[in-house]
């Protein structure tokens, strides 16, 4: 029932994956076209250089922000889902755990648990693309921010270079946080196959009883 309760938390996410999505997505957009600006009115040749360098380093609050925000976001619904509700029925013993059982939604359990899992890997998937972005284009623009106040001219790197570079940093931040929603994916899993076997000699006993 522990295990059950945090797959509505799962749900729980899955449901606010698309306002995170729209946070994270939108503040990203909103830097890209201040970054857009920046190169189409040549700003670094109009302001001076500490003015120009201050402006870059306040336009990636937006990214940040919008980042720290939908994961707020989504932490927040995530810990509204009540749990635990099961515990005073529980706590009248073994007729009352097998009321619940025998009343127990088997295929719907089952579908929570794996739209549980498909959401959270999304989750994964797209925090850790956030990263990646918010990096690339921290690296990309103070790096040539950087260069131009070095050399006075404007001198664009590649973008692949900077892509690359984010990526590494994103992996080696990320790591431990990666492997550790890989190996929860894998336990829904073993948790989705023992369940089935679970349900399966449950409703046979139930059957023969």
């Amino acid at each position: 029932m522990e295990t059950l309760d945090n797959i509505k938390k799962y749900n729980a996410l899955a449901h606010s994956l698309k306002k995170f999505a729209i946070i994270v997505i939108g503040s990203i957009t909103v830097f890209a076209i201040l970054a857009g600006v920046f190169e189409l009115f040549d700003l670094r040749l109009v302001l001076d250089r500490p003015l120009f360098l201050s402006v870059a380093l306040l336009s990636l609050l937006i990214p940040v922000t919008g980042i720290i925000l939908g994961v707020l976001f989504v932490r927040r619904k995530v810990a509204s889902v009540k749990t635990g509700e099961w515990r005073d029925e529980l706590s009248h013993g073994f007729p009352s755990a097998l009321k619940i059982l025998v009343e127990l939604d088997w295929e719907k359990t089952f579908d929570e648990i794996s739209m549980g899992k498909l959401s959270y890997a999304l989750y994964a998937l797209l925090k850790t693309a956030a990263y990646w972005a918010v990096s690339f284009f921290a690296l990309s623009f103070l790096g040539n921010a950087v260069i131009y106040l070095i050399l006075q001219r404007i001198v664009f790197s590649s973008g692949i270079l900077w892509g690359a570079l984010a990526l590494l940093i994103v992996l080696l931040v990320l790591s431990k946080n990666i492997w550790k929603r890989y190996k929860e994916i894998l336990a829904l899993d073993m948790l989705l196959m023992e369940l089935r076997w679970f349900s399966f000699e449950f409703r046979r006993a139930e059957f023969k009883t």
